[in-house]
């Protein structure tokens, strides 16, 4: 039960609406009397609570001698609640976005993802977004759990080229296969994903063996063009590679 009050509290509810509530839903159409006791809030604030709990619409009264109380349907409330929550967010979205397009050196940071999840997550919003191109140099892990974005994006239209450190074909866009997976894992003790969208929005990260990940994002021009090139630089080396063999690789060892 404490665990469950917990969770209404960062909804809105103190800790005693939350029993109040509770206790109500387990034994409802009962005095303010009675409630006291079942909830354990003390009776001399009981009634401030209830008119509090009225107000929110959360419990009704009951037209009765002594008044009675019910709850309201959970389903209910917790419809409303995220119809209000989702509004606001809405709302909130729209007011800030608005302010930070007027921030002078926003295009600037560099900002920081620490966590596979955190990284993942912004990802696929970078792939949501895109609206005309996606550079990509990946490792099949990643990439599963990309497909599915990287599909919809392809079929708004979007032209894709990936690198490919993998077995992995999707079939989309231009897909190039690095095909030195083995060798450059070791080197760098773990796999690495650059992403461009729009020549707008670069992420770099890198996940490491040791289950440790991290990486940045940012809008800065010179750091989204680098990235790119980066890209188009493996896709160069793949393509020659496909024409000359080993006459290449005797070539880029060189280097």
């Amino acid at each position: 039960m404490s665990q469950i009050i917990e969770r209404m509290q960062t909804l809105g509810f103190s800790q005693y609406e939350a029993k109040v509530y509770l206790a109500l839903l387990q034994q409802p159409n009962v005095t303010g009397y009675e409630l006291a006791k079942n909830s354990g809030v003390p009776a001399s604030k009981i009634y401030a609570i209830l008119n509090k709990l009225i107000a929110k619409e959360v419990v009704q009264a009951i037209d009765s001698e002594p008044k009675k109380y019910i709850p309201q349907p959970p389903d209910e409330i917790l419809s409303r609640m995220r119809g209000d929550f989702l509004e606001t967010v809405d709302l909130v979205s729209e007011k800030l976005e608005q302010l930070y397009k007027h921030g002078d050196t926003a295009d600037e940071h560099i900002w920081n993802l620490t966590g596979r999840n955190s990284i993942m997550r912004k990802i696929l919003d970078f792939l949501q977004e895109a609206q005309s191109s996606i550079f990509l140099s990946v490792w099949d892990e990643e990439l599963d759990e990309m497909a599915s974005q990287l599909k919809k994006a392809h079929e708004r239209g979007v032209n894709i080229s990936i690198v490919h450190f993998g077995q992995r074909v999707l079939g989309i866009g231009q897909e190039y296969r690095h095909g030195r997976e083995h060798q450059i894992r070791i080197e760098r003790g773990g796999r690495r994903i650059v992403l461009i969208i729009d020549d707008k929005k670069v992420i770099l990260g890198h996940f490491s063996e040791n289950g440790s990940s991290n990486a940045v994002w940012t809008s800065n021009k010179g750091m989204v063009l680098l990235a790119k090139d980066y890209i188009i630089h493996d896709i160069y080396t793949i393509l020659m590679m496909r024409k000359f063999g080993e006459a290449a690789m005797e070539i880029f060892n060189k280097i």
